[in-house]
């Protein structure tokens, strides 16, 4: 008799056991049971235009990604980013790449793997955000970036990245633990780069050609150059030279057999463009016949520009000045 009770007992404890690990599981397979009616959108793009590498800051792209559950039951889910290849993400266009971060706020993790989904680990609370229990007919959103770090000096062009996906990602009740991958949700990365040249300032801003007047007459044979280091360009670029001749820094009359202005040359060269400015006629531009470069961006590029003035009528006595305007740019 006592063994037959005893059997009873434990047939039911089985029972109850059993009644309790299937209502523990119901709501995990509402989540990951109906991917198609777990509707999940992104406002804007991810499309950044405009990225410009010399600018004081990184460009930043602030997303909004809904999660709407269309379920009879509730969702308690969280989104990552899965990239094939490079776990740093990075959009290229041709040989060229540009390194990009998706996070929640800059300098935060990166919510980009290469793992992909592991049941019981990955991704990993780092890099995924949760969006809580999202109940039936509900929705839930979360505000995410794409930023690119400012300073990468890339051939101008569009960029992206095909190798990343948007993932959503099934927790267990506790919000803890990935359990399943509900589905994978497009997520095309985008930007442009402008065609763009900085030069910083030259190594010798004001040439002093009083040495190089002998006799009251120009000497040709002085001459001095200055130079530019660490040029940069997105695209391959041109250099204009312009300017006019010196002139008194005060009126001074003409004279007879006298000049009251000084011309003088100007020979320009960065990378494969060259050009030579003479001031003999009015101010004027010229510009290389071919540019730095064939193809691609320049970065530690370096110009130099050699000035001598032009033999002449004597000079009248007096102070003379003028600007020689050194310019490169992808638009020319």
């Amino acid at each position: 008799m006592m063994d037959r009770y005893a059997r009873r007992w434990a047939a039911g404890l089985v029972l109850m056991l059993a009644l309790l690990i299937g209502s523990g599981g119901s709501a995990l397979a509402a989540c990951a049971g109906n991917a198609n009616n777990i509707v999940v959108t992104v406002t804007p793009s991810p499309v950044l235009p405009g990225y410009d590498p010399f600018a004081a800051g990184d460009l930043v792209r602030t997303i909004t990604v809904t999660i709407t559950n269309n379920t009879n039951r509730r969702c308690d889910a969280a989104i990552s980013f899965q990239r094939s290849g490079s776990a740093s993400p990075a959009m290229t266009s041709g040989g060229n790449g540009l390194n990009y971060v998706i996070e929640e706020s800059t300098g935060g993790s990166s919510l980009v793997t290469t793992a992909g989904f592991i049941s019981g680990s990955s991704p990993a609370a780092a890099n995924r955000v949760a969006f809580g229990n999202v109940t039936s007919g509900s929705s839930a959103s979360r505000t995410l970036q794409v930023r690119i770090p400012a300073g990468q000096v890339v051939a101008a062009g569009d960029y992206i990245d095909g190798l990343v996906s948007m993932q959503v990602i099934g927790l267990n009740n506790a919000g803890t633990n990935p359990i399943r991958l509900v589905k994978a949700v497009a997520f095309v990365p985008q930007a442009t780069v402008v065609a763009k040249c900085i030069m910083p300032s030259p190594s010798t801003p004001n040439l002093n050609f009083s040495a190089a007047i002998a006799n009251g007459r120009p000497n040709s044979g002085v001459v001095q150059t200055t130079t530019f280091s660490n040029v940069a360009c997105t695209a391959p670029a041109r250099l204009r030279l312009t300017g006019a001749a010196l002139q008194p820094t005060s009126p001074i009359p003409a004279r007879a057999g006298f000049d009251n202005f000084i011309n003088y040359r100007a020979d320009g060269s960065f990378g494969s463009a060259a050009a030579t400015l003479s001031t003999t006629v009015a101010e004027h531009s010229v510009d290389s016949a071919q540019k730095n470069t064939a193809s691609g961006a320049t970065s530690n590029g370096f110009i130099s520009v050699g000035v001598n003035l032009i033999s002449g009528n004597p000079i009248i006595a007096g102070s003379y000045t003028g600007i020689l305007t050194v310019t490169i740019d992808p638009a020319l």
